[in-house]
């Protein structure tokens, strides 16, 4: 559909916030969020705070103080019609002196702003507040519900929503017609694979390593060959492509030994070792069938080994896709197409965030699309400025044309 004059006042407007938009995504990226070695407050209260500034409806909420949720409306009592979703976490920067700008100083070089948490989420937050901050200046455009923008915590620990999606939906505080995870790039990210998340041990039996016993092997059990053993027969395993709409690029993969830990002693035959093995699961392949793969081959190198596994289940997050037709799908590639002037791609991922859980809740869930930047997960992380602004502008299009419809 063409753009209407509204349209265009909106994407007009969202020029002014260019500056602004550069200033508030630095301060983001200047403040740590790393899973595992910060809490996410400090971040959460510099969106909180900004989000008041721009005269944005905010709350703090969760299950803890110092890992809350932030929950950003344009108006208060009325249904919500697009949801826009981020996380407060990031990963850890890795060797910082291998990063062109530190990961924590939030540089802008080249038209980009460089730092951890960049496009995995802090752009996409940057993007999705600023949206909501132009439709509050411009009410008219929403003729029929709200915006949100939820920021969630502990993202990066396996996507379970444990603290986040799970505990806003628990109580009350999850709606919304049609989702966007405000990812990194313009392709329609409709779904992504599944994710199973294991730890296995192998128990073997101690021994002196100098001992006649261990060196006739009539006793004594090397848990951490048996480990290795067992390894190797899961690296093995071999998926076809998938089948499934729109996942025909990808297979299940198995990577064993992403963790490993074992051995008390340099002269003695390890009796214990731990292993965590990462499971990408395409729809085609469900967690029975890799289950009875696990003993399967946990059976074989028990009965030639003559040692023992025990696994522990971490993570089980399901392979989703949103229907083609859904309404979020439908209104996003039209504005897609109207602002970019491209056809957008609709395309699955390989790697499993959080849209699974909105899908499972009854919001259709576009699993991935933000602004422009590379290198997630690795040094010189960074997002391009002109797509923040960009971005934020086909945010509030995508609502407002969703407010149309409702």
């Amino acid at each position: 559909m063409p753009i209407t004059a509204l349209e265009q006042q909106l994407i007009d407007d969202i020029q002014h916030s260019r500056n602004p938009m550069v200033a508030f995504c630095s301060q983001l990226l200047q403040t740590p969020s790393v899973n595992g070695v910060h809490d996410e407050r400090a971040v959460a209260l510099i969106i909180a705070q900004q989000a008041q500034q721009l005269g944005l409806d905010v709350e703090i909420v969760g299950e803890y103080l110092q890992r809350p949720n932030v929950i950003v409306s344009t108006h208060t009592g009325v249904p919500t019609g697009l949801l826009l979703v981020g996380h407060l976490d990031t990963v850890p920067a890795g060797d910082e002196s291998a990063w062109t700008h530190p990961p924590f100083a939030g540089e802008q070089a080249d038209g980009r702003l460089y730092g951890r948490g960049a496009i995995d989420t802090k752009g996409g937050m940057t993007a999705a507040l600023y949206a909501l901050a132009l439709l509050k200046q411009h009410p008219e455009a929403l003729p029929n519900g709200r915006v949100q923008l939820i920021c969630v915590p502990d993202e990066e620990s396996g996507a379970t929503g444990t603290l986040g999606i799970k505990w806003l939906h628990e109580h009350n505080l999850l709606e919304g017609k049609g989702a966007i995870y405000a990812y990194s790039g313009d392709q329609i990210t409709l779904g992504h694979r599944g994710l199973l998340r294991y730890t296995l041990v192998c128990h073997g039996q101690s021994i002196h390593s100098g001992a006649a016993e261990w060196q006739e092997r009539t006793a004594g059990a090397n848990a951490v060959t048996g480990m290795a053993r067992l390894l190797l027969e899961l690296e093995n395993l071999h998926f076809e492509y998938s089948t499934a709409p729109h996942f025909g690029e990808f297979r299940t993969v198995i990577t064993p030994g992403t963790l490993i830990n074992g051995g008390v002693s340099i002269n003695i035959v390890p009796d214990q070792c731990e292993a965590a093995v990462d499971i990408r699961l395409t729809p085609d392949v469900t967690r029975p069938q890799i289950e009875a793969l696990l003993d399967a081959c946990t059976t074989r190198v028990e009965q030639e080994r003559g040692v023992r596994f025990t696994r522990t289940l971490l993570n089980d997050a399901s392979a989703t896709l949103t229907p083609d037709d859904a309404a979020i799908v439908q209104v996003l590639e039209s504005v897609v197409r109207d602002v970019k002037h491209k056809e957008p791609q609709r395309v699955v991922a390989g790697p499993s965030n959080e849209g699974y859980l909105l899908n499972d809740r009854g919001i259709p869930t576009i699993c991935g699309f933000g602004p422009d930047g590379e290198n997630f997960h690795a040094n010189d992380e960074y997002v391009t400025i002109d797509s923040l602004v960009e971005t934020a502008a086909i945010f509030a299009l995508t609502a407002h044309r969703m407010s149309l419809g409702l």
